[in-house]
């Protein structure tokens, strides 16, 4: 008889935990290829677009650049109803000015390559978690076909056709979340976080998920790296710095109806159900605490069971559902969750993936509705298909037990 060898591992030193060597070069290689086409979606659905947010962005730039504030420009929509100017933080517009420095047609080209590229190497990474983590625990790597049928709905999306042909920066900001949490090194994880939240408030929201699941590292990275970013803008923007922070019609003032259908957060939902003033803002508060709640529970479930990037959706998803605005374009975190369900639970995950895609296309009188019982569904659910792990194979037990030699 032959004694089975024990099972072969190697410490990542980017995780700090064991990772099985099977992951072929070649597969990433084809996985490379085939999301290849992803871009490719992307880039002609942003040349079917307008780019209005990004023309906000650049007039407000501009403004900025003549020595004025990147919170007066405005611009009236009529199809919002509300004049809309620059609402993010002012190291948004730091970070965001060679947009100004450029011809208005290569300013949004470069914004449109830089969120698919982002975007591609945020699911490349996805894969790679995914993948490594099944492997580790004694499952086979999800199928390239199954990889490919759930990533390239992605590219036709109803958010990623909102974010593409508006020109905007919300899809960048998730993709870099995601990068933080698949390809960073442990020991960093947290600073890009920290980085685009400066940029875009809601990824802080990682940071109370890091306190809770004891990531002390994380927590400090992001709060550093967030800090550090503010401060820099404050120093060069000191009187936006104090407008945004002290002046919270900045932000209001460019919401517009908050009642439409694309607002696919609980505040949305109750605008849309007639409730206003102070019974809508009790309602709001109450279940957002619930969601918030909710989200740290399974986030922590899943960071239990070496699921950082199912974690990390979760809490994104969160943030969607309890801000007051929450437009299409802020939802990459859920086309992404339907694709990873889709990839562990194809049976539930593909007809999800659907529906969170393209449904907004087959039921287009109540999108939001529907789509915040999905976003609720995943959060309190979670994304289910990695918890069990393989029996742990030591070179003890091979010896006890033994694999008979072929006939």
């Amino acid at each position: 008889m032959t004694i089975a060898p024990a099972t072969i591992a190697r410490r990542d030193d980017a995780v700090g935990v064991p990772t099985p060597m099977a992951a072929t070069s070649g597969r990433r290689r084809v996985i490379e290829l085939t999301l290849a086409l992803l871009p490719m979606g992307l880039v002609l659905t942003f040349t079917r677009g307008t780019n209005m947010d990004l023309d906000i962005y650049r007039g407000a730039l501009v403004d900025m650049l003549h020595g004025g504030s990147a919170y007066d420009y405005a611009v009236f929509v009529k199809e919002v109803g509300a004049n809309l100017g620059f609402i993010y933080p002012p190291f948004a517009s730091l970070v965001m000015m060679p947009l100004a420095l450029v011809p208005e047609a290569v300013g949004a080209v470069v914004m449109a390559g830089v969120t698919t590229l982002l975007v591609m190497l945020a699911l490349l990474g996805c894969i790679g978690a995914i993948d490594t983590h099944r492997l580790r625990v004694g499952r086979k790597e999800v199928s390239l076909l199954v990889v490919a049928l759930a990533s390239l709905p992605i590219a036709v999306s109803i958010p990623a056709l909102s974010n593409m042909t508006l020109g905007q920066i919300s899809f960048a900001i998730a993709a870099v979340v995601l990068i933080d949490v698949t390809l960073l090194p442990a020991r960093w994880r947290g600073t890009l976080v920290g980085l685009v939240g400066a940029i875009k408030l809601t990824p802080m929201i990682l940071v109370p998920y890091y306190l809770v699941t004891r990531q002390w590292r994380a927590a400090i990275n992001a709060s550093v790296a967030f800090a550090l970013a503010t401060a820099v803008s404050a120093a060069v923007r000191w009187s936006d710095t104090i407008r945004y922070l002290f002046h919270p019609e900045v932000v209001s003032n460019s919401l517009g109806n908050l009642s439409r259908a694309d607002n696919w957060s609980i505040y949305g939902v109750l605008s849309r159900f007639g409730l206003d003033g102070s019974t809508r803002t009790v309602v709001w508060l109450l279940g957002s605490a619930l969601v918030l709640a909710a989200a740290l529970w399974r986030a922590r479930r899943h960071s239990l069971q070496g699921q950082e990037l199912e974690a990390t959706l979760v809490m994104g998803l969160a943030a969607g559902l309890v801000m007051v605005a929450t437009w299409p374009h802020h939802l990459l975190f859920c086309v992404v969750a339907c694709a990873v369900l889709a990839m562990e639970r194809p049976a539930i995950g593909f007809p999800v993936l659907v529906l969170a895609t393209i449904g907004g296309e087959l039921l287009p009188e109540s999108p939001g509705n529907w789509m915040v019982l999905l976003i609720i569904s995943l959060v309190v659910l979670g994304l289910p298909g990695r918890a069990r792990r393989a029996p742990r194979t030591t070179p003890l037990d091979a010896a006890r037990h033994p694999v008979p030699d072929a006939a």
